[in-house]
């Protein structure tokens, strides 16, 4: 499915709007709060944000990966926490459509227009490996099954109410549940105290006989790893999008000091030196918003984006952290002064290093990838 470009054209009005007037001069205070401005969330949601992905059954806009993908990318113009809370919010909505049943669909997926879910796996023992989970579901003689286990650094943890979950149903084997907060035996536990991205929490949840039904599976019995690969290949490709919006703040910041500021005589713009910084971030923003337009167009069309995504991931998150330092350098102890906003760009892309995979997971996905290929 793709967007007309009348449809395009208003939803990007309509976004770019709201960012200008509601996020951006929020910026610096959500990294210092920690949190949203009060009534960001709700606004957000009655603009159809939240659920801009769904079918429009469901309230959405049944907006394609490429549509998404430069939604949350404008929003990370503004802010780039706010981007991640819409990103994890569409990663797990995408899974939900693509491998929940119709009885799951209808149960969560209205929830969607108000309320965050989340997608989880990482755990005290491990992260992006999950063959050290322990988190076990274990069905019962009535055909439920009863969950226990403990999720941490969940992105949009303790904000989200409804949570996919990864669990062991087998020594070798790992399925998908969907679980919520309103389940006994569901609580929350500590939220992570980050440097990065500040204004959503990274959390825990702690699952004690959490009984679901059937149909709260998520994909087959068995298919865990193909869902989790999935999420992580579609968080990857949108987070191309919010990296590519943190170089565009970067850049903007950059441009205007140097369009105002001297050194003796000469404005920054006119000199080399300068000339030469802004180039390398407008490069590696360019290069980044190529290659995550270029995956959504492919998830899109039903094409493997694994690898793809893995890349994004890598490259955008380190010449995102490479961009900064450079606007930094050029703003001299403004650039460094916390009263301005690139040290928190600079803190926000860094988090992207390892979110999601680290780069050298990364590495190792890419060159597993590239080595399948032969012959």
């Amino acid at each position: 499915m793709t967007v007309d470009k009348t449809m395009q054209g208003l939803l990007d009005e309509t976004v770019t709007t709201f960012v200008q007037n509601e996020i951006a001069p929020y910026d610096i205070q959500i990294d210092r709060k920690r949190g949203l401005p009060d009534g960001l969330f709700d606004r957000m949601a009655d603009l159809g944000f939240l659920n801009a992905i769904l079918p429009r059954e469901y309230g959405g806009a049944e907006l394609p990966m490429t549509s998404a993908a430069r939604l949350i990318n404008q929003l990370a113009v503004g802010n780039a926490s706010v981007a991640v809370m819409v990103e994890g919010q569409y990663k797990t909505l995408f899974q939900l459509m693509k491998y929940g049943d119709e009885e799951i669909q209808r149960e969560y997926l209205p929830r969607a227009q108000h309320e965050i879910l989340a997608f989880s796996n990482t755990e005290p023992s491990g992260g992006s490996n999950p063959s050290g989970n322990q988190t076990w579901a274990k069905q019962r003689a009535d055909g439920k099954w009863v969950i226990n286990g403990d999720k941490v650094m969940i992105t949009n943890g303790t904000l989200a109410r409804n949570y996919i979950i990864t669990t062991k149903t087998g020594e070798d084997e790992f399925t998908c549940f969907m679980v919520d907060d309103r389940m006994p035996g569901f609580s929350y536990g500590e939220v992570e105290n980050f440097i990065g991205l500040r204004g959503i929490p990274c959390g825990e949840i702690v699952l004690q006989d959490v009984v679901v039904d059937e149909h709260h599976m998520i994909g087959k019995r068995g298919q865990g790893l193909v869902v989790f690969n999935q999420a992580h290949a579609d968080a990857r490709v949108l987070m191309g999008a919010v990296l590519t919006g943190i170089m565009e703040h970067e850049l903007a910041i950059a441009k205007e000091y140097a369009n105002q500021r001297r050194a003796g005589q000469i404005l920054l713009r006119d000199m080399q030196v300068t000339q030469e910084k802004i180039a390398r971030v407008a490069m590696s923003k360019e290069m980044t918003r190529l290659a995550y337009e270029h995956a959504a167009r492919m998830r899109d069309a039903g094409e493997p984006t694994d690898e793809i995504a893995a890349m994004i991931k890598c490259f955008g998150s380190q010449v995102a952290v490479k961009a900064g330092d450079e606007v930094l350098q050029l703003l001299g102890g403004y650039g460094y002064s916390a009263d301005y906003p690139v040290e928190h760009l600079i803190r926000d892309a860094r988090a992207m290093e390892i979110a999601e995979g680290t780069v050298e997971k990364m590495h190792t996905e890419i060159s597993t990838a590239e080595f399948a290929k032969e012959g």
